[in-house]
């Protein structure tokens, strides 16, 4: 168990980091706070839950389409419907890639996926771990003016890391600015 979560966080370590070796250093700050509700999945009665995030990323174009980003995740709350269930207070790191429609201005229509590790104090409901993942999918428009708006869908889960992973489903809304 222990080799595998380390083989884990080694690999997820090495996906964060290799961007920066083929990219050049013309990178921007990307800041986004974005929240959601909870989407029942299956079994998983998740109606009632909210997720609110806030996102620091440094976004490095590595094509005239593409950009890939180290992003940081200083705050993550997630609230429990569930009777006694406490809130998710945590914190988490990850990378992002996005493709714009835009060539060479990264701007207009974009696509996006990320992945994160978080930690958190207190436990999702059905979940035994304190240390999670959560990726996400999402499209959205970035203006001229450097505003973004993004919709996504994000999915938290131990990866079986756990004894008990029962994994969340989010559809969050974000605005950004980035600089």
């Amino acid at each position: 168990m222990r080799l595998s979560v380390t083989l884990v966080l080694t690999a997820f370590v090495l996906l964060i980091v290799s961007p920066m070796l083929w990219a050049d250093s013309s990178g921007l700050w990307r800041l986004e706070i974005s929240g959601g509700p909870g989407v029942t999945m299956g079994n998983r009665d998740r109606d009632g839950d909210y997720l609110l995030k806030g996102t620091v990323e440094y976004e490095i174009p590595t094509t005239p389409r593409l950009s890939l980003g180290l992003r940081m995740l200083p705050f993550f709350v997630y609230g429990q419907d569930a009777p006694d269930a406490d809130t998710v207070f945590g914190a988490g790191a990850g990378f992002g890639a996005r493709l714009y429609s835009v060539r060479s201005e990264y701007r207009g229509l974009f696509a996006e996926v990320n992945a994160h590790v978080i930690g958190h104090e207190n436990r999702f409901v059905g979940n035994s771990s304190n240390i999670n993942f959560l990726s996400g999918i999402g499209v959205g428009y970035k203006c001229s003016q450097s505003w973004h708006t993004v919709l996504k869908w994000e999915h938290i889960s131990n990866a079986n890391l756990g004894e008990h992973n029962s994994g969340v489903d989010v559809v969050t809304l974000g605005l950004g600015y980035t600089f």
